[in-house]
């Protein structure tokens, strides 16, 4: 499964560019319905006795392999009447020879540890597992059963099969068994392990860890330690609780490290205005690296008194500079290139080397910059990233002809540089595409394989969650030429998430088209006709922001296709007077396509169609982006280069690689980014747009695309 925050997908795998980068993300899935694992939302038509072809006629053989769509019903109309529980017919023979049925089986015993939990059902659980040991079905299943075993304190059951478990809550529900049964023997040892984890810890583990307290096992020693490695990890909430553990005396610098982290600004002028005062010089740092990335402003003010203090070591001055000047970095302070010169040598780390070139590039300060790149360490400059920007700044410092064959190294990549640096020198985008070996022998024998055979029927009944583990497991051994062709076979079921994993997985990056899917066509079609946003351009912010699941959820309650949260949704919809948005309605494809190419045409109208700013404040909100802007006009490859928040500068960089793909599959001429990235205007341009969005909405429809407005609409 996947994890972001709105925007941000599965770039741990590299799937933007040539070659992987590690940019972690996992989106979280909506929660799943009591007791079963299928995640119900729009497209699962609820079964009910009364309307379930199915269930009238129980006794009546349906051939999977000759009717796969009834099977499929058949299946996912007693997975609803599993999760509403209410009566069900026998299965029918077909339905018990399908080839997920045990699927099936799991869920009634899981809805059944909830209704009816026993001896006689525990003896049901454990011969079904056991007759399916290994098997990806079980793992709800088992999950679930040690759960309810634990509640019920049936330790006689839960311990002999609770060695390996990695769940917190069951981690805790070991130790409480251990020492309810009188299995103390290393018990200590364990049970400190998981105290001293720097995180908070389930109920459940409080009668183990009262056992310790009474052992007098929790020294103030250990305590001390467990808090200040939440105060490392930056959890000052935690730390608070963590440090009632602690003797008085002992607690007071561990509280004021609480509240520099908690409280910065009023915590560091307490600091500042009272030298005397004592303070650990990591917290002070902790607070002051916080403050410094909220309010740069702020932070520089009180440097100079905070440098005075005469507890102030050489160390700990160079890391308050190196903050205060990253702070005023992303701040896009004039101060930002004075105060990152200032960083001693023994403070400086890639984040300075990185945004000192970055500060130089946003003040036009090309021989800074050059100067600064060709000190880099060679894993650093040897990024196409860096690449770019040396030259660029031999171009603006020794000429175009200097800067020609540095340029020419970086336009032979199929990346957003690349496509930067043949610009420059007005080549074609070198897409270095290779068709992958699509071998349909060996994807029809693939596909035969057991885990294959019910990842599909898991698929096709949009159990998609299942159907990945089941997937993984299958192909958890097997070599990169098989996942290129497992690829291929996901990508025929219309599984594209799944196959451009495999893809990059098995490390080819060169099969575009595969890696390009064009879904939805429709859905992509009528939004592009509605708000007048180019096909392409509507393809390129799907695939980063949900890789095509359509099931996507995020940490922050962003769903479907376009990562759209409900309430702006909701507001969308009332503005572009379309059908009031139900619960489901963004995991439907024609709405989530709908409401999210609503929502990036008012971001491009904010800011006068500019691509560049549209796309940031569409991934990041237009609060940060208005904060962004420039005082003065400014190339946009520099003003994306500046954006503070990495992964949205990330995330515009992968956008205008996948327009440019997104052409290529088929068969355009791409649209040039010098085309598609003008200058970056001012923040009254942008206000200005803001103020009449019908108006510029108009201005924006009728100025000449980059996009080829009419071919980007074929699907």
């Amino acid at each position: 499964m996947w994890q972001a925050g709105k925007g941000a997908l599965v770039m741990a795998l590299g799937l933007g560019g040539a070659a992987p980068a590690p940019r972690g993300v996992l989106v979280a899935l909506l929660a799943l319905s009591v007791g079963v694992t299928f995640h119900a939302r729009a497209g699962v038509v609820p079964a009910t006795p009364a309307t379930d072809t199915a269930a009238a006629t129980p006794n009546e053989t349906v051939n999977p392999e000759d009717a796969p769509e009834a099977m499929r019903d058949e299946f996912m109309a007693a997975m609803q009447r599993i999760r509403l529980r209410v009566p069900e017919p026998p299965d029918s023979p077909a339905l018990q020879h399908y080839v997920i049925h045990d699927y099936l089986v799991a869920a009634r015993l899981r809805r059944d540890l909830l209704l009816t939990p026993g001896a006689d059902l525990d003896a049901l659980i454990d011969a079904f597992l056991q007759s399916h040991a290994q098997q990806p079905v079980t793992r709800a299943l088992r999950h679930d059963w040690l759960v309810n075993l634990a509640e019920r304190r049936r330790w006689d059951w839960f311990l002999p099969r609770a060695a390996d478990l990695n769940d917190p809550i069951l981690i805790c529900d070991r130790l409480e068994g251990r020492l309810e049964t009188g299995n103390t023997p290393g018990l200590a040892v364990d049970a400190l392990a998981r105290w001293n984890v720097p995180q908070r810890a389930p109920s459940e583990c409080d009668g183990v860890f009262a056992w310790l307290r009474q052992q007098g096992l929790l020294s103030a020693g250990l305590a001390e330690v467990r808090t200040r490695a939440a105060l490392a990890d930056g959890n000052a909430q935690l730390a608070r609780e963590f440090a009632a553990d602690v003797p008085t005396a002992s607690a007071a610098p561990l509280l004021q490290w609480v509240q520099l982290l908690a409280s910065p600004k009023p915590a560091l002028e307490t600091l500042a205005h009272n030298v005397a005062f004592p303070v650990e010089a990591d917290a002070l740092e902790a607070g002051f690296n916080r403050l410094a990335r909220q309010d740069a402003a702020t932070a520089l003010t009180l440097l100079p008194q905070l440098l005075a203090r005469p507890d102030m070591s050489p160390a700990l001055r160079g890391r308050l500079q190196r903050d205060v000047a990253l702070g005023a970095a992303y701040e896009r302070d004039p101060a930002a290139l004075a105060r990152l010169r200032d960083v001693p040598a023994e403070a400086v780390d890639d984040e300075v080397r990185e945004w000192r070139v970055r500060a130089a590039l946003w003040s036009g300060d090309y021989p800074a910059a050059l100067g600064w790149i060709e000190q880099m360490p060679a894993a650093l400059a040897t990024l196409p990233r860096w690449r770019y920007w040396r030259a660029r700044a031999v171009e603006a410092t020794r000429g175009a002809a200097a800067a020609a064959p540095l340029y020419a190294d970086v336009a032979a990549l199929r990346d957003y540089y690349g496509y930067l640096a043949a610009d420059r020198l007005h080549r074609p985008y070198a897409l270095n595409a290779q068709p992958s070996l699509d071998d349909e022998t060996a994807q029809s024998t693939l596909a035969a394989r057991p885990g294959l055979e019910r990842a599909h029927a898991l698929l096709d009944c949009d159990m998609t969650d299942e159907a990945g583990v089941e997937w993984a497991v299958e192909l958890s051994d097997v070599d990169p030429k098989v996942k290129i062709q497992a690829a291929h076979i996901a990508a025929r079921w219309g599984w594209y998430a799944q196959s451009i994993a495999t893809l990059a997985q098995a490390g080819d990056w060169d099969d575009v088209r595969l890696r390009y899917p064009r879904p939805y066509p429709t859905a992509i079609t009528r939004a592009s006709d509605l708000t007048h946003v180019p096909g392409d351009l509507i393809l390129a912010v799907i695939r980063q922001e949900s890789l095509f699941r359509k099931d996507a959820v995020s940490r922050a309650d962003a769903r479907g296709l376009m990562q759209m949260r409900p309430a702006t949704a909701a507001a969308l919809a009332r503005r572009w007077h379309l059908p009031p948005p139900g619960p489901d309605t963004l995991f439907d494809p024609v709405a989530a396509v709908t409401l999210g190419a609503a929502y990036l045409r008012e971001m491009l109208d904010r800011y006068a169609g500019q691509l560049a700013p549209g796309l940031a404040a569409y991934n990041a909100g237009p609060v940060p982006v208005a904060r962004w802007l420039p005082s003065r006009p400014m190339d946009a490859d520099v003003w994306i280069e500046n954006i503070a928040f990495g992964e949205t500068r990330d995330y515009l960089e992968r956008i205008f690689e996948h327009i440019v793909a997104y052409a290529w599959v088929r068969d355009a001429e791409p649209p040039r980014l010098a085309a598609l990235l003008p200058a970056v205007e001012p923040p009254a341009s942008a206000a200005g747009a803001a103020q009449a969005p019908g108006a510029q909405a108009a201005m924006v429809r009728g100025m000449p695309s980059p996009f080829s407005h009419a071919d980007s609409l074929q699907n």
